[in-house]
């Protein structure tokens, strides 16, 4: 094959401006350079293609039959070279193709059936494959097995970008009709309750209120753990255990299901909640229409759900 290394594509754009003036100073002028300069461009092209290319006449150049056979291709090689380097452009009507997102079982029930809706309304091309969010889901946005995550992360590597949503809180839930509601819900109360802990299946069989009560040196008794919020909000509904959900879950399912939101006797801290993916997608113009359509949506809902509109600054990077 011939070696493309030694050609100046620069040559092509001049053969083509030559065949379109059929003039050399013409054509110097529309490539801004000297006439002379011209001239030994044309030079090089005769070389390149082994063919005098034009012949001069009293009116101009006038193309040889090598020349006239290299116009059409010319033309055509040279406008997929312009789409090759030019920006792509993305029209979510017409797309086709499959999306890869992970979230976790919060935002598989609260957020991503807004996202999915909108997609399906504005992309209805495109496939959608929703994963659950695992310890390694940054590594699987590194390694290209996921496109998007939508949870709640911490550090991140460098070549990580995201972006936040929002911030929610944690209520209990019990069923109607349950002692704690004519009583109320104190620290005492709240620990005595046999509850229900929704696990990721990560391993970690323990949730932030774990946490938060081991540093006031307190426990509660977990009687069962459930790996999705769906099981502990029936479970809860048909027992007088307590569950604990994020505010989201609490508003778009409690009344559903037939249980009662009440304050946690627990000073804990709001969980943030953000749009994470990779450098190789950042400035992907499809991936760049996803990210603000999960942005618009998922805030939206924080808002109307929660009646929050404390949100984290557009497409701040997560810090390492």
């Amino acid at each position: 094959m011939l070696d493309l290394r030694r050609i100046d594509l620069n040559l092509l754009v001049a053969l083509q401006t030559l065949l379109e003036e059929q003039h050399v100073t013409r054509a110097a002028a529309r490539l801004s350079i000297t006439q002379p300069a011209m001239s030994r461009t044309l030079a090089r092209l005769r070389q390149l293609f082994g063919d005098p290319l034009f012949v001069r006449t009293p009116s101009g150049l006038a193309p040889t039959p090598r020349a006239e056979q290299l116009r059409d291709r010319l033309d055509s090689a040279l406008a997929d070279i312009t789409r090759l380097v030019s920006p792509t452009e993305f029209d979510p009507a017409t797309a086709r193709g499959r999306w890869r997102f992970a979230t976790t079982d919060y935002g598989t029930h609260s957020i991503m059936p807004r996202v999915l809706a909108r997609i399906w309304r504005e992309a209805p091309g495109m496939n959608i494959d929703v994963l659950p969010w695992r310890s390694n889901g940054l590594a699987m946005l590194e390694s290209g097995e996921l496109d998007l995550a939508l949870a709640s992360t911490g550090t991140a590597p460098a070549s990580i970008h995201g972006r936040g949503l929002g911030d929610d809180n944690f209520v209990a839930l019990v069923r109607q009709g349950h002692p704690v509601l004519e009583t109320g819900l104190d620290l005492a109360s709240f620990l005595a309750l046999p509850q229900i802990l929704i696990h990721s299946g990560s391993g970690d069989l323990r949730g932030p209120i774990d946490h938060q009560l081991d540093k006031i040196g307190q426990c509660r008794r977990v009687a069962v753990r459930v790996p999705s919020f769906m099981a502990a909000l029936a479970l809860a509904a048909r027992t007088d255990m307590l569950v604990n959900t994020p505010q989201m879950m609490a508003r778009l399912y409690a009344e559903s299901a037939g249980l009662v939101p009440l304050p946690l006797p627990l000073d804990l801290p709001n969980f943030s909640y953000g749009i994470v993916w990779h450098e190789r997608w950042h400035h992907d113009p499809g991936h760049s229409w996803l990210r603000t359509l999960c942005f618009e949506e998922s805030t939206a809902l924080l808002t109307e759900v929660c009646g929050s509109n404390k949100r984290q600054a557009a497409a701040a990077r997560i810090q390492t």
